[in-house]
């Protein structure tokens, strides 16, 4: 049965107050996008830039931020709840109608999985089929792995974690509590550490002995791939509430800090340090053993060639200060 909710009740879940329209009655079944409004679900402007959109609507249920209130006169046909954050009430909203659709509801060990039988597997797991679970393997409490895994030996999961479809992790990784990895990801994989001989014309490889540590609420996304660490005792560790999107490579023995965003297609090389609350772009290159401040942001495409310091906000190829390259681009732009 679809969730609803009125505007009224919705207003008191994310503490908004309702402007324009008084139909507070109107009952709302889920979110949509302003400028392809549905009637019965809520849609949202978080600056002026889109807030002509609303001249069109009639009867829309639209958060706007308390910085926008001067749209509820202007357009008074729709109903408005403002709220102070907009995009935290937004996802508050869209977890109330629509979280339970992503909850993984299986139950249960299919008959085609192999699970060696040193594993520890706590209570409410989920193993989906011709997934194979190797030696010493420790799984937590709820947790819900889909068909067509393999979690190699001596590998720790934590509690209530889901592992989307064809998933790989290398033997002795430690993955955290509540975290998603999605399908294709390998964790653990070797790193790539060769030596070129040229005059005994020969290439040897360093073997990859150390480990790879995921925090607590940590989302991988779909084909990431992330190196175990170069020396046993060693680890590449991504740590808590850190989101990573798809397609992305993180190198042996990087430190990703807490909290951090990497957006897909970066790459993130061996020894690099990434502090806490940093932004990373789309497609960023940060060198090996590279060190990013806490709270910086890498803008898309930069190439990080150099430490970037705290608060620091990145662009170019090398990367700098993000003013210092538009100023360097604008020279560039008048001498062509």
């Amino acid at each position: 049965m679809t969730k609803q909710m009125t505007v009224a009740e919705l207003a008191s879940v994310v503490k908004g107050r309702i402007l324009g329209s008084p139909a507070t009655d109107l009952r709302i079944d889920g979110t949509c996008a302003v400028d392809g409004y549905v009637d019965g679900k809520i849609a949202f402007v978080r600056n002026a830039q889109y807030a002509e959109m609303l001249r069109q609507l009639q009867n829309a249920v639209v958060l706007i931020p308390e910085t926008l209130d001067g749209v509820c006169s202007k357009y008074p046909q729709n109903v408005y709840l403002v709220v102070e954050d907009v995009a935290d009430a937004l996802m508050h909203i869209q977890e109330l109608f629509h979280a339970e659709e992503l909850i993984i509801t299986e139950q249960g060990i299919s008959r085609t999985a192999r699970i060696n039988g040193s594993a520890l597997i706590g209570d409410r797991v989920y193993i989906g089929d011709y997934t194979c679970i190797g030696r010493n393997v420790v799984i937590g409490d709820g947790t819900r792995i889909m068909h067509h895994c393999c979690i190699l030996d001596d590998v720790t999961v934590g509690r209530d974690t889901y592992m989307y479809p064809g998933v790989c992790i290398y033997k002795n990784c430690r993955i955290g509590n509540n975290c998603v990895i999605h399908s294709g990801v390998r964790i653990g994989v070797d790193g790539f550490r060769f030596e070129q001989n040229v005059s005994r014309k020969t290439v040897r490889k360093m073997p990859h002995m150390g480990m790879v540590i995921i925090g607590d609420r940590v989302e991988i996304g779909a084909n990431t791939v992330i190196d175990r660490a170069t020396f046993a005792e060693q680890a590449t560790i991504v740590s808590d509430d850190v989101k990573v999107d798809n397609l992305v490579h993180i190198a042996h023995n990087a430190r990703i800090g807490a909290r951090s965003l990497i957006v897909a297609q970066t790459c993130v090389g061996g020894s690099a340090t990434i502090g806490e609350d940093v932004w990373i772009g789309i497609g960023a290159a940060i060198s090996d053993n590279v060190h990013i401040g806490n709270r910086a942001k890498v803008l898309l495409n930069a190439v990080v060639a150099y430490d970037v310091a705290e608060d620091e906000l990145v662009s170019g190829f090398y990367a700098m200060p993000h003013r210092q390259w538009k100023q360097v681009w604008q020279k560039l732009k008048e001498g062509f």
